[in-house]
Order: C-alpha cells, then sequence, then structure tokens
C-alpha cells in the first residue's frame, strides 16, 4: 500500500462528495466553494478547511482519512463490493464514480456498517500468503451450518479450548466472541474470532505523574475463510501448530459437522463468484489483450449451484455469436439476476476470447477457456501461449487472487573441513 497523503487523498475525490461527507459529519461547509469551479482550487479550499478544524474534530477526520485510504484500492473496492449482495444501491452508484477513493469515501458515508465489514474482509485478504497463514483442503462442496446456535456454541468450544486447565477447574473461561461474515462475491463465510489472551503488563501513568505497571489482557484475532464449493479452508491463525488444531477440531464440530482431516492437495482458490458482475478486467492489470492480438472477451456461459439443499443446478448458455448478449446481459433482460445472486454459487463459467485476423493468414478460432473452482479444465491441452494467455485472463479478472510467494532463505554451502 502507497504512503498515506491526505493532500493527494483529497484531490482524487470530487468536491460534490466532499460536501455529503462534510454534511454526514455535521462540519460547515468552505464558504466560497463553488462546486462547479473549472480546475482543482477547490482541493486547497477543502483542505485549509479541515486543517482549520479543532483538534478533536481534526483528529476524527484524520482517522477517516486513513480509513478510506486503506480501502480506496482495487482490493478495498473488492472487499466493498463483497459487504453487499449483487444488486445492492451501493454497487450501482460505484459505477459512476470517478476513483476508487471516491467509492471508499461514498461507502463511509452511506453505508458504514457495511464498511466495517469490508475492513474485516481487507484485513484478512491482506495476511493471506504469509507467515500466520496456512491452507488446508477437503473434498467440496462443505455444507456449512451457521445458525446462531451454532455460532453459540463455537464460541463456547473455542472459550474452553484456549482457557489454561487451571481456569477452567474454577470455572474461569476466558471471553471470546465469534462474527460470522458472508463474503458475497466471493461466496465464502468469513469466520472472525477473538479470544482473550494471557495477561501482560503495560506501563501507564498514575496519580502524581508517576508510572504504575497495570495487567491488561488483550484479544487475539483469528480468522478462518471457508470456500464451500473449492473446498478450501484458509487459517490466519497465530500461536503455531497448537492453536490451528484447536481452531480446525471448533470449526470442524460446529460450523462443517464432520471431522477435518485435510487432503495433502492444496490447489489454488478459484473466485468464480467475481463473474456476478460480468468479465471485467482490473484496470491496474498488465494485461494488454490488444498485445495479443484479442479483439473481444465475453462471458459465454456458465452453471449455478444453490447453496441450499436441495443443491439443484442451473445452466446459463446465452447464443454463441461474438456480438451476441453475454450472461450478464442475458440475465438482465430477462430479470434473473437472482441466478448469480447470493443464494447460488457459480460453480462453471465459459470466458471467451475473440480475435483479430491477421492478414495473409486464415482467421483464429477463438478460444473458450472453462474455468472451474479447481482451475482451467482444459489448462494441459492448450499450447504454451495460449496457457500463459489464460493465466493472464484469470488473474486480471480477479478469479485467480495473487497469493504472495513464500520467501525462500538461501542455506550456505558448508565450509570445506581441513585436511
Amino acid at each position: 500500500m502507497p504512503a498515506f497523503n491526505y493532500r493527494n487523498l483529497i484531490r482524487q475525490i470530487p468536491p460534490l462528495t466532499w460536501q455529503l461527507y462534510f454534511a454526514s459529519k455535521s462540519l460547515s461547509w468552505p464558504e466560497g466553494l463553488d462546486l462547479d469551479a473549472p480546475g482543482d482550487g477547490w482541493a486547497d479550499i477543502v483542505e485549509a478547511a479541515l486543517d482549520d478544524l479543532p483538534e478533536d474534530e481534526q483528529r476524527l477526520v484524520y482517522r477517516d482519512l486513513r480509513r478510506v485510504h486503506a480501502l480506496g484500492n482495487r482490493p478495498g473496492v473488492d472487499a466493498l463490493r463483497n459487504s453487499v449482495a449483487l444488486g445492492a444501491t451501493m454497487l450501482e452508484d460505484f459505477e459512476h464514480h470517478s476513483s476508487d477513493a471516491e467509492r471508499a469515501l461514498w461507502a463511509l458515508v452511506n453505508s458504514p456498517e457495511f464498511f466495517e465489514k469490508a475492513e474485516a474482509f481487507r484485513t484478512a485478504d491482506a495476511l493471506v500468503g504469509y507467515r500466520t497463514w496456512k491452507r488446508i483442503y477437503l473434498e467440496p462442496p462443505l455444507t456449512l451450518h451457521t445458525t446462531d446456535e451454532d455460532r453459540e456454541a463455537l464460541r463456547h468450544n473455542l472459550r474452553y479450548a484456549f482457557t489454561p486447565r487451571k481456569g477452567r477447574k474454577h470455572g474461569k473461561l476466558r471471553a471470546g466472541e465469534v462474527d460470522f461474515l458472508y463474503r458475497h462475491l466471493d461466496g465464502a463465510l468469513q469466520i472472525d474470532l477473538r479470544i482473550e489472551d494471557d495477561g501482560q503488563l503495560q506501563q501507564e501513568f498514575g496519580p502524581d505523574d508517576k508510572t504504575i505497571w497495570r495487567t491488561f489482557r488483550p484479544p487475539v484475532y483469528l480468522t478462518v475463510l471457508i470456500y464451500p464449493e473449492n473446498g478450501m479452508i484458509d487459517l490466519l491463525v497465530p500461536g503455531g501448530e497448537s492453536a490451528r488444531k484447536k481452531v480446525i477440531k471448533a470449526i470442524g464440530k460446529h460450523v462443517l459437522r464432520q471431522r477435518i482431516e485435510p487432503l495433502d492437495r492444496p490447489p489454488p482458490v478459484f473466485l468464480l463468484n467475481r463473474l456476478r458482475e460480468g468479465a471485467k478486467l482490473d484496470p491496474d492489470s498488465d494485461l494488454d489483450l490488444l498485445a495479443h492480438g484479442v479483439e473481444a472477451l465475453r462471458f459465454s456461459e456458465c452453471k449455478v449451484r444453490a447453496m441450499f439443499s436441495p443443491r439443484c443446478d442451473y445452466a446459463i448458455k446465452p447464443p454463441g455469436e461474438k456480438l451476441a448478449p453475454d450472461v450478464a446481459a442475458c440475465l438482465a433482460a430477462h430479470h434473473t439476476t437472482a441466478l448469480v445472486g447470493p443464494v447460488f454459487n457459480i460453480v462453471e463459467a465459459v470466458i471467451s476470447l475473440y480475435f483479430f485476423p491477421t492478414d495473409g493468414a486464415k482467421k483464429r478460432p477463438p478460444l473458450h477457456l472453462h474455468v472451474r473452482p479447481d482451475g482451467i479444465s482444459h489448462l494441459n491441452e492448450l499450447s504454451e501461449a495460449d496457457a500463459k494467455l489464460a493465466e493472464a485472463v484469470v488473474s486480471a479478472l480477479g478469479i485467480l487472487p495473487m497469493v504472495p510467494a513464500a520467501t525462500v532463505v538461501a542455506t550456505p554451502e558448508p565450509e570445506p573441513l581441513l585436511p
């Protein structure tokens, strides 16, 4: 993430959105600021108005700007899209905004509860691929149990599991909270766990400005991401293997209701539900379709599966011509967007690439990418150039999030023994 500079952030957001933010915080709108004035002179006036606020208000505004900066990028906007169901008003407003920073500020002003949920999603996404992360795999599909009774049973189980034996003996279980957050865009369930940690000492000022030591118990933050159609479970659990075993056992008992025995086959996670709004390339990606001779990209077919019993499947197959409406356009025309809504998961999809005709050569046939939760089904049958293009396309569509590679520390060669 780039360094936070609130002056640059101000210029990324139009004055009309700033006016809505000022009104939501009951701040007086700067005098003499014309919303229709040409140029960016308005940014200096907004910046001066924020700098002239009282210290208490300035601190709160600065905190809001840091939160907007954290979600004012493509991963942050994906987290915001994850927080609301397909067809929500916030998603329609996003199409008319000029930048990701404006989308983030708009969400903070109009939907603060969804903004807080998106922050939890973004925090989890940022930890995937690093030291505390461990991915396990179960045979899909997975049936999730997320009622209030299941959540309370999970909370009690974790409180008991993380309480030392001495505390259990005296009936003093550690405090804990459990939240079930559904990720609408990814089709996953995020379980946020907070468990009271061991007592720690903190130095602070007491009476007569003398320092004293106070015992406090900070919470330990644990997160579990479950992808039912992929069979993937991402564990973001600090504390080593012992803590992971406690979390896995509790999740298996109360959420999956089966004993978790991970398979030693961790394929990547393909998030097909990110196609719910159509096949849209990430503008920040390095993929240039024109450089590969691609004339058009089309969401040609898909199959969706109900999340709840009976787990029925629906196939959506529009006309196959290049200029014909794709899946998203057909669903919108027939008012059946519920088929790609939060009640269904996309389990198969076909992305079609159409190429420009080349001079003096036969017209190249289109390339159809058959994507499933475990990858591109016919990747081994493609040529090396088409396979690389296929992987680049699914990455640019956000279907295959890039996971940071683990850092490999080179082992120094042993020095030769002296004779």
